[in-house]
C-alpha cells in the first residue's frame, strides 16, 4: 500500500466526520488555521523537516485535483486552469490554493534553512515566498465569494496577511513586516478566542 493509498483512507475517515470542512445550505467553511496546524504538526513540521512537508502538499494536491477531475496536466501539453468564483462548486476548490500556498512556503522555509551555508538560496527563498504571497492573496479573494461564510472569509484574510509579512521578514522591510503581521492578529481577535490560540500554536516568527 502506498503512502497516498494510506493518506487516502486517513482523510475519508476523516471526511466522514466533517471535522474541518462543513458544508451548509452551499455555504462553505474552510477551517484554514486548524487544517494547516494539524498538517504542519502531522507532516514535517514538528521536526523541522520541510521537505517532508513540501512533499504531502503535492500530494494532497495531486489528489484533490484528481477527486475534482480538475489536472492542468494532458498527455500533450500543460492546461492552465483558473479557479473563479463560478468554478467553487466544491468546498475541496479551496484546499487547491491553499495547499499551493503550504508547499511554496514550505519550500521557502526548506530554503531558509539551507542559506545558513548556502547564501545564494536566499534569491531562490524570496522567490518561494513571493508565490507563496499571490497564491495567498488568490485564496483570500476566491473566499471573498458569497458561496463562503464570515468565518473562511476572516481566516484567509489572517492568512495572506501572515504569509506577506513573512515576506516582508526575508526582505528585512521591518515596518511593513509588522505591519502585516499586526493585520494577522487583528483578524484573528475578531474570531473566537480558541481560535486564536490555534493560531498562536501555527504562526512563529
Amino acid at each position: 500500500m502506498t503512502t497516498d493509498d494510506v493518506e487516502s483512507k486517513v482523510e475519508d475517515g476523516n471526511s466522514n466526520q466533517q471535522s474541518d470542512v462543513t458544508v451548509h445550505q452551499k455555504t462553505f467553511t474552510l477551517e484554514i488555521l486548524h487544517i494547516i496546524k494539524e498538517a504542519q504538526q502531522q507532516h514535517g513540521l514538528r521536526h523541522g523537516d520541510y521537505q517532508r512537508y513540501r512533499s504531502y502538499c503535492s500530494r494532497k494536491l495531486r489528489r484533490i485535483r484528481k477527486s475534482l477531475h480538475f489536472i492542468q496536466a494532458s498527455k500533450h501539453r500543460f492546461q492552465s486552469k483558473k479557479l473563479t468564483e463560478e468554478t467553487l462548486t466544491d468546498v475541496r476548490f479551496l484546499y487547491i490554493p491553499l495547499m499551493m500556498a503550504e508547499r511554496a512556503w514550505g519550500y521557502a522555509m526548506q530554503l531558509k534553512q539551507e542559506a545558513n551555508t548556502e547564501p545564494r538560496k536566499k534569491f531562490h527563498l524570496i522567490a518561494r515566498l513571493r508565490k507563496a504571497s499571490k497564491i495567498a492573496n488568490d485564496l483570500e479573494l476566491l473566499c471573498e465569494s458569497i458561496k463562503c461564510d464570515a468565518r473562511t472569509k476572516l481566516e484567509s484574510q489572517a492568512y495572506a496577511a501572515w504569509i506577506k509579512g513573512s515576506l516582508y521578514f526575508e526582505l528585512q522591510e521591518w515596518q511593513n513586516a509588522m505591519e502585516f503581521f499586526r493585520i494577522s492578529h487583528d483578524t484573528i481577535a475578531m474570531l473566537k478566542f480558541t481560535r486564536g490560540a490555534v493560531w498562536r500554536t501555527v504562526v512563529r516568527f
